[in-house]
């Protein structure tokens, strides 16, 4: 049986900031597939799905990861890009992230994606394992909203 060749891909991600009271939502990653982003935390969000727009796709996804509700509102100037690992070859993420506005929460229904969801004090962001592009998404975030 032939070796297969390792695959590479693009996928384009966005996720929300929501900042409220002084403390953002984040979620920590459950991937063993991926060990450079296992277990480290990252805002909440997800690949795009066909006929969906970005707005739409952010505001499903983190629905679907936290049970939190949220308006998608500015996208940030920036983009993230990193490359992934997987045990079939590798990955480029492109990742935009919008300043979200805090809807409602429903009872979280569970993600295979996620570990943990924690409401994080925003002064204590620098002191966690994140995914790149994370803090400084925050941080932008943060500056869009004192504007």
């Amino acid at each position: 049986m032939a070796e297969r060749e390792p695959v590479e891909k693009q996928i384009t991600v966005f996720v929300g900031c929501v900042v409220k009271n002084g403390y953002v939502l984040l979620v920590q990653r459950a991937e063993e597939e991926c060990p450079e982003a296992h277990m480290k935390w990252e805002l909440p969000g997800g690949k795009v799905d066909f006929n969906e727009t970005p707005q739409e796709s952010v505001e499903r996804e983190f629905f679907e990861e936290t049970g939190v509700r949220i308006k998608a509102r500015s996208l940030l100037p920036r983009v993230q890009v990193s490359y992934w690992q997987y045990p079939w070859g590798r990955q480029q993420t492109l990742v935009f992230c919008f300043t979200c506005d805090f809807v409602n929460s429903s009872p979280f229904l569970g993600d295979h994606h996620v570990e943990k969801i924690a409401w994080t004090p925003v002064n204590e962001v620098n002191r966690l394992q994140t995914i790149p592009g994370t803090k400084e998404f925050i941080e932008l975030s943060l500056q869009h909203l004192s504007l």
